[in-house]
């Protein structure tokens, strides 16, 4: 009766150490749905559009104007053109971007009465015109000296790249 009891005892004992740790499982199967839901909002921040925007002005970058942003569809022999052109270090293709200027204010302008405004050119004869006298005035030609000569430049040879391909001084 004896080594009854202690069978009984020791049954006991296992589900007592049983339920312990099957309620300390419990516990974190409790905590990871929490956890996981800590890392999502941590991996969201870091893919945020703010926070990898913020940056980009510093190295250079800039966001594209929506028109500007083409999609391209792949070919075949595109990507063999691609690497041709990584080996020549030919990366631009078309025209260079060129970033939008910031709108400056445009600042008042007086207003201009319509009568008071002269032709700058006279119609009849293509000269402009003096906005003194209202009158074509003509051309002034540039006064030469018969005693003054001229040299002619010696004409110049272009020279050859080296066949290194450097420049030559």
């Amino acid at each position: 009766m004896g080594s009854l009891l202690v069978g009984i005892v020791a049954l006991n004992v296992m589900a007592l150490s049983l339920n312990a740790s099957s309620s300390k499982t419990a516990g974190l199967s409790d905590e990871l749905p929490d956890s996981n839901s800590a890392l999502r909002a941590d991996i969201a921040y870091g893919l945020s559009n703010v926070r990898l925007q913020s940056p980009a002005p510093r190295i250079g970058l800039v966001m594209p104007q929506t028109a500007s942003a083409l999609m391209l569809t792949p070919g075949p022999g595109d990507a063999e053109e691609a690497a041709l052109r990584l080996k020549r270090g030919d990366f631009e293709i078309g025209s260079t971007y060129v970033a939008p200027v910031a709108e400056v204010p445009e600042a008042p302008v007086a207003p201009v009465n319509p009568a008071a405004t002269l032709p700058t050119v006279d119609p009849a004869t293509g000269l402009p015109i003096d906005p003194a006298t209202a009158a074509p005035v003509a051309p002034v030609e540039p006064a030469v000296d018969p005693t003054a000569t001229t040299e002619t430049p010696a004409p110049t040879t272009p020279v050859a790249p080296e066949a290194g391909g450097g420049v030559t001084p």
